[in-house]
């Protein structure tokens, strides 16, 4: 039987590309295909795996934000855009999780076309996930224009005006375009319509986002590396705040321009929705690695490798792993009030603390019964 079975199938059979048919509601049948599913797989699993990241994201960024920061810093506006980007994009994120789970993504749905079943509260998620990233934008901007205006200051006043107005209408622009896909989409949504005839709209709102963000990022790496010229024609090479946040400029102006490349490439267009989420992260990142190399005065040095000597000062410090006693004359041991401190034990690269050699062991211990002397030229006359 499976011979004469075989001999019906015709010689390019492909069973992982099968046909079966489906009945709509009113009975009329309806012929998908096996690959139509394996699409419905690739794509639910790729959408999960790009929002879960998301979500994740920002929120261990905010809480790092929170802990962080230092609590005067907290009133300020850009610590407040930054929070409330991280906290917005957490929720977009998730919002858009919950198409997975809800009638939107039912695999009869997906392959018929038919969402009869989709719930009032379906349709809620889906049109707050488009809102929610809309507010999104406007945060980012908000905190784009802040720092674009603080770099801005010593500027000319209509040089600053100008700056300011053109950057301002960019924005606007975007999210004009932002504003007219969220209606449109929401619109659609609650008529359960497509809005294939509408591609043209959301790639110019794509290209306006990116071309916005990508002015305010020119705007403020130039000005930042002006400052920095000047400051290197003065001497001042030392690796700190401004040299950190000129880093973080650049980054921001190129890679969420990558991301939203991406979003035209049709075997991976998820990856499109990751341009919010990384300038998002950016701009709060900038913001704690400048504020660690700010907490200190002697944390700002030069060198080639400063950037690591910073880092590795800040979170690499670690206690003496015991206190050791010192024997300074003859066989009396002295006792040591106060066991020998991190910076006693600096290693020469670190920017924190001046290195000061040990000219014996336990210079630096607080100790009791100590016999002290005076060098001079001539032979050490006791104290």
């Amino acid at each position: 039987m499976s011979n004469s079975t075989n001999a019906t199938l015709p010689a390019n059979f492909d069973p992982y590309n099968q046909a079966f048919t489906l009945l709509l509601p009113d009975g009329t049948p309806i012929e998908v295909n096996t690959s139509d599913l394996n699409f419905m797989r690739s794509f639910g699993m790729r959408l999960a795996i790009n929002m879960g990241s998301q979500v994740g994201a920002s929120i261990m960024l905010l809480a790092v934000l929170l802990v962080l920061t230092r609590r005067e810093k907290m009133r300020s506006w850009v610590f407040i855009m930054n929070t409330l980007c991280l906290l917005t994009n957490a929720i977009r994120a998730i919002l858009s999780c919950l198409y997975l789970t809800g009638n939107w993504f039912n695999p009869y749905a997906f392959l018929t076309g038919d969402f009869s079943k989709v719930t009032s509260n379906d349709m809620a998620t889906s049109i707050a996930s488009n809102i929610m990233t809309l507010l999104l934008v406007v945060f980012i901007f908000v905190s784009l224009s802040i720092q674009v205006w603080i770099v801005c200051v010593t500027t000319p006043r209509l040089q600053q005006l100008l700056i300011m107005s053109a950057t301002t209408l960019v924005a606007l622009v975007a999210i004009g375009f932002r504003l007219a896909v969220v209606v449109v989409t929401s619109h659609r949504t609650l008529h359960y319509t497509g809005w294939d005839d509408k591609h043209l709209l959301i790639v110019q709102m794509y290209i306006s986002q990116a071309i916005a963000i990508w002015v305010f990022c020119v705007v403020f790496t130039f000005k930042l590396g002006l400052a920095l010229l000047q400051r290197k024609r003065l001497g001042m090479t030392q690796f700190g705040p401004m040299q950190i946040i000129f880093i973080m400029g650049c980054q921001t102006m190129i890679i969420p321009a990558i991301f939203t490349c991406l979003e035209f490439y049709d075997k991976i267009p998820e990856l499109g929705t990751q341009t919010l989420t990384v300038v998002c992260i950016f701009l709060p990142l900038s913001a704690i690695w400048a504020g660690v190399s700010t907490s200190d005065s002697n944390v700002a040095v030069s060198g080639a490798n400063s950037h690591q000597r910073l880092l590795r000062d800040q979170f690499g410090r670690s206690p003496t792993q015991s206190p050791r006693s010192t024997q300074m004359s003859g066989n009396e041991k002295p006792s040591t009030l106060a066991s020998e401190g991190t910076y006693s034990q600096r290693d020469p690269d670190s920017p924190y603390a001046p290195y000061h050699k040990e000219k014996f062991p336990g210079e630096h211990s607080i100790v009791v019964d100590r016999e002290w002397s005076v060098e001079n030229e001539e032979p050490a006359s006791r104290v």
